[in-house]
């Protein structure tokens, strides 16, 4: 392998190694963002509340798989499987670049329909629904809906962070707890700020293996 070759062959393991560590990251944000949330995921209206953290995982776990694959062919010096690669990286660029500009676009959207679920899970706060409040309560350690006052019995013990329904939830903590829709709107301006710019980072990283990726595939058939 001539010097030119050597060279993109080494900034490519290095592009795919910084590559293989933004999968895992994507994964452990994705992975986070729904452990944060509990078990206020299992009510009927939260659905929309998975879709982005399912899709972070979704593309960190093809991001790593298609950057382990990736290290395979270069060791193997295929142009073959690096121009492969090189297509796969083209189509993730794509996808992340989209993922990227639709959150850029539609964040504002996006957060008015997060405290739009909130406001459903207040109004449908019963135990046919599983008290969906209560898990959002224990999630986000927070009080009603804009505020404990909204209790105008008594403020349950989720409130106070107990799961057991029939605790009593002293005023002391309760009235120190914010309202739940802020919260939520918030832990998710929070991060979609942090994923569309990640996103964007990442797909630049793609864009530039791409471009690697299809020099060593050319210097491996000039070989």
């Amino acid at each position: 392998m001539n010097c030119l070759s050597a060279m993109f062959k080494y900034l490519l393991y290095f592009l795919n190694l910084i590559f293989v560590i933004g999968g895992i990251l994507l994964i452990v944000v994705g992975s986070i963002m729904l452990s944060t949330m509990g078990n206020f995921t299992a009510f009927e209206g939260a659905i929309n509340t998975q879709t982005i953290p399912i899709i972070i995982i979704t593309i960190g776990c093809v991001t790593f798989l298609v950057a382990f694959f990736g290290c395979c062919g270069t060791i193997r010096e295929n142009a073959c499987c690096t121009t492969i690669y090189a297509i796969c990286m083209l189509v993730l660029f794509a996808l992340q670049l989209a993922l990227s500009i639709w959150i850029f676009a539609a964040n504002d959207k996006f957060l008015d329909k997060m405290s739009t679920v909130v406001n459903t899970a207040w109004n449908e706060n019963n135990a046919a629904q599983g008290y969906p409040m209560d898990a959002l309560q224990l999630a986000f350690k927070c009080c009603g809906n804009t505020g404990y006052q909204q209790y105008e019995s008594s403020v349950p013990a989720s409130c106070c962070g107990y799961k057991d329904r029939n605790q009593v939830c002293e005023a002391a903590i309760y009235t120190q707890r914010l309202g739940c829709n802020g919260e939520f709107v918030d832990f998710w301006a929070s991060n979609t700020d942090l994923i569309r710019w990640s996103s964007l980072i990442i797909a630049l990283f793609e864009l530039g293996i791409f471009i690697v990726s299809c020099c060593l595939a050319s210097a491996m058939r000039k070989r």
